[in-house]
């Protein structure tokens, strides 16, 4: 729940920059690009805590209750049934706009988000990899999707917002994912934090953090030329930053222990900092879209 904010930003962001009205924003389109984009992420979630339900007893026991409360079987089917609905909206959203893409671009997400976890592919063990597979499922895939359900040609300015807005937000997320250094070396899963390390892995999401606002910057002004919503949005981007990096120098030179307990009592401050970073790229869009 805590990422659900987070979440409702990932088709606003897009959507605010393609738009060319109120009525388009507010079409029936938008609404089932919308719904696509929160059950198929809350589907890869739903995956994630099948697949790591075992992991979880050890530390996050909410969401391996959650599993085991609901019942595999009823999980399983949830998964299953959110699936389906998901395709048949993208099946006629695709008809109904004739971008048959949509397909092609659910189809690759399907893969990528289910098979982020489960196997065969078990994409979060593939090291440094893992990185562009997370970038894509949660903000690049989705945002190509919601582009698509316009009438609009795609923009490459608005593409380079949804990368950096990617960039910003995993660049946080890393926090999260660290703090699960000590699990999932036990389960043998080599993610891209135990591939790099507590210490890179943190600094390598100051870095992402940087280069994606630098992005969306860069494809604001480029694409839409100045605008107000860049100094709250860039604003949030230095307090995030600020946070990763002390993250980061609070871990440096410590075991592998002592630096996930410095993590566990920090991660809590990761899901505010993404609403804020997050939100603050959909007031940037709603200001353009006003100006537009």
């Amino acid at each position: 729940m805590e990422f659900l904010p987070l979440t409702l930003t990932v088709p606003l962001v897009p959507a605010l920059l393609v738009a060319e009205s109120a009525r388009e924003l507010f079409s029936l389109n938008m609404l089932l690009a919308t719904v696509v984009v929160i059950v198929s992420i809350q589907v890869g979630n739903m995956a994630n805590c099948l697949a790591d339900r075992e992991m979880d007893a050890i530390y996050k026991t909410r969401l391996s209750q959650a599993v085991y409360g609901l019942g595999v079987t009823s999980v399983v089917r949830q998964i299953a049934a959110s699936a389906l609905l998901v395709g048949l909206l993208e099946g006629y959203l695709s008809f109904r706009t004739g971008h048959w893409d949509l397909l092609l671009i659910g189809g690759l997400w399907a893969l990528l988000g289910i098979g982020y976890s489960l196997p065969p592919l078990h994409l979060n063990g593939r090291g440094i990899w893992q990185l562009p597979v997370l970038l894509a499922v949660y903000f690049i895939l989705p945002g190509l999707f919601v582009l698509r359900a316009f009438e609009q040609p795609v923009e490459w300015a608005v593409v380079g917002v949804i990368c950096g807005f990617a960039l910003t937000n995993i660049g946080i997320i890393v926090i999260s994912h660290a703090e699960d250094y000590p699990e999932d070396e036990l389960y043998s899963i080599r993610t891209y934090v135990r591939a790099l390390g507590l210490t890179r892995a943190l600094t390598l999401g100051v870095g992402m953090l940087c280069a994606g606002a630098a992005l969306v910057t860069a494809s604001i002004l480029v694409g839409f030329g100045p605008n107000w919503g860049l100094i709250p949005y860039l604003l949030a981007c230095l307090l995030a930053a600020r946070f990763v990096g002390k993250t980061a120098l609070a871990v440096r030179g410590k075991s592998i222990e002592d630096g996930v307990a410095v993590l566990r009592a920090r991660s809590k401050l990761a899901p505010p900092h993404t609403i804020l970073v997050g939100w603050t790229t959909v007031l940037l869009a709603a200001l353009v879209f006003a100006a537009g």
